[in-house]
């Protein structure tokens, strides 16, 4: 083969030694294509094909998970891989070129292995929701490349723990109650869920954008995961529930449950106040023999505006309700950049909390 096309077929198909992954988080920086135009390495913006935000979404948080990006890029033999290993792969790989001939990244290929894979699931017509395709992602490749039960997806995220069920009783009248034993059993997790409080009611008017937003209710991150300390009880269904986290995985993802219905029409639109680095998750999850254990956040996909779609059919969509999602990603020890589609753009940390996340990863330090 002539040698001077090897330029092309390294962008095509590009190549990765496990040296070379070992070194990549050192030469991140900017790059320039081939028009001139730069770049960030690792952090690419992405072609959307229809209404896909949320699948672009969550191929940047993938790319972003270090083991599971490593795991990609140094995949050996990929002709003889499942097709959405494959595909996932090489976009991904691409993403990490440091000698790119353009400065942004078409996953079609892959978008259409998801849809075909999930039998329609996840479509190109309407968004859905990320957190669903996330799940579905983790556990579909975790079931294409595991060895002995096991697989790089799985002893990335999957934390374990267990959960205590008692039984509502009802004490009406003057009847005596006996008092039911609670059951304990043990369960893998993938995500923690963060419960919003209810969106009030009733609030001041205001007159500007500004006003607004001072409306809108707070929580700390903290508050959230009293869910999961193992003190905390849950009653829904006539059952009193408590979670105890014992296990914490090398990098969690939490989901903000701010969607009220089942196709996405109602948001809870609380701000959820967090700091980026050293967050104890140990201590704030009371884990045994873990209590000093901190994470850094790396991923925070966020949706923007008032509701999940749009409530009037074969309305003209404005640019936020055609792509409604974008994430926060973390490049170098602490530069962060916002990634919506094509966009790709720097941000100060100080800004991340200020969108409405919606998952987020955090990495053990």
């Amino acid at each position: 083969m002539d040698k001077s096309l090897n330029d092309i077929k390294d962008v095509i198909q590009p190549t990765y030694s496990t040296r070379d992954v070992m070194r990549i988080d050192d030469i991140i920086g900017h790059r320039h294509d081939l028009m001139g135009r730069p770049y960030t390495v690792g952090c690419v913006g992405l072609n959307r094909v229809k209404r896909t935000s949320y699948i672009n979404v969550i191929i940047q948080t993938l790319a972003h998970i270090r083991p599971i990006r490593n795991f990609l890029l140094t995949l050996s033999n990929l002709d003889e891989q499942p097709p959405l290993v494959r595909k996932l792969s090489m976009v991904v790989r691409r993403m990490w070129h440091a000698r790119r001939f353009k400065a942004h990244i078409s996953p079609h290929e892959c978008v259409q292995e998801i849809v075909v894979l999930s039998k329609g699931q996840f479509g190109l017509d309407e968004e859905a929701d990320p957190f669903e395709l996330l799940v579905w992602m983790l556990n579909t490749l975790h079931g294409m490349v595991r060895k002995k039960k096991t697989s790089v997806v799985y002893e990335t995220v999957r934390g374990e723990m267990q959960v205590a069920m008692q039984k509502v009783q009802d004490v009406s009248q003057d009847d005596m109650v006996e008092d039911v034993e609670a059951t304990i059993s043990t369960m893998p997790f993938l995500a923690l869920s963060l419960e919003l409080p209810p969106t009030p009611l009733f609030t001041h008017p205001s007159t500007d954008d500004e006003d607004e937003r001072a409306n809108i209710p707070q929580v700390a991150l903290g508050t959230l995961l009293q869910r999961y300390d193992g003190t905390t009880t849950v009653e829904t269904n006539g059952l009193v529930q408590q979670y105890t986290v014992t296990n914490l995985p090398a990098y969690i993802v939490c989901h903000v449950k701010r969607f009220t219905k089942h196709n996405m029409s109602e948001k809870n639109l609380t701000v959820v106040n967090f700091p980026v680095r050293n967050v104890p998750f140990g201590d704030l999850l009371h884990v045994h023999g873990s209590t000093s254990v901190t994470y850094d956040l790396v991923v925070n996909v966020c949706h923007v505006g008032h509701q999940g779609k749009s409530a009037v059919d074969g309305a003209v969509l404005t640019e936020f309700e055609e792509s409604p999602f974008f994430a926060y990603v973390q490049q170098g020890e602490n530069s962060w950049f916002r990634v919506h589609d094509l966009r790709v753009e720097p941000v100060m940390p100080q800004m991340l909390f200020l969108s409405d996340s919606y998952i987020q990863v955090w990495q053990r330090n």
